[in-house]
């Protein structure tokens, strides 16, 4: 049994068919459109030398933009493939980030520092365990400008071990209407990686930072 596809009368093409529109030119199209071009150009006014050099001219650097986007390309994929094994790498050691989580491992605290733009007489230090409830607390004296380590023990106020995890801390310098809070850095594990156009770290189980955050690499 004979198939009849319908025409369409004005056209004389299958009337089923639609024609989808390319949505970038590459190396071929435009080549095809200078092809097509000398083909139906009038023979009684052929394009002119300098005509056809400036439209080779043209299709020459098409060309080269073209090898030059492949190339940077390229160099995305490697940079990515790169940014993939760094992120690989650095899953399971301790970072320095602002913040204000801290952590317990294997009953250490894994470490914080701040910083002082001048000396402080008293510095408060606030720990909170992951339900707010203020585990414990420490008074700092007579600190120095620049760099301070701040030593803790892993213990709350009664001095029993606190079980591994993260806590919040938050460090307070001076008191009443003067009082300031300061961002410390502290150490964080990284535990995992998120993947994709733009990658992240998991760090601490519980939050994701960028590579560029990461203040210094201590190890494991």
């Amino acid at each position: 049994m004979a198939v009849i596809n319908k025409v369409d009368e004005k056209t004389d093409q299958p009337a089923n068919l639609s024609r989808i529109p390319k949505k970038v030119l590459d190396r071929e199209a435009f080549m095809q459109l200078f092809i097509t071009q000398l083909q139906y150009q009038d023979p009684m006014k052929p394009i002119e030398n300098h005509e056809m050099a400036l439209q080779l001219a043209a299709f020459n650097q098409v060309d080269q933009l073209m090898n030059l986007n492949d190339k940077l390309s390229q160099m995305v994929e490697l940079y990515k493939t790169n940014e993939f094994t760094l992120f690989a790498n650095l899953v399971g050691k301790n970072v320095k980030i602002e913040g204000n989580t801290v952590r317990i491992e294997n009953g250490k605290f894994l470490g914080a520092e701040f910083e002082l733009s001048e000396p402080a007489n008293k510095v408060l230090v606030t720990i909170k365990d992951s339900q707010g409830k203020v585990v414990k607390t420490m008074t700092l004296y007579n600190l120095p400008k620049g760099g301070n380590t701040l030593s803790w023990d892993g213990t709350d106020d009664n001095g029993n071990p606190l079980p591994d995890g993260n806590y919040k801390i938050s460090i307070t310098v001076g008191e009443g209407k003067e009082a300031q809070s300061i961002t410390p850095l502290v150490v964080a594990k990284v535990t995992g990686a998120v993947l994709g156009d733009s990658p992240l770290l998991k760090i601490n189980d519980s939050e994701t930072i960028k590579l560029e955050q990461i203040r210094e690499i201590l190890g494991r």
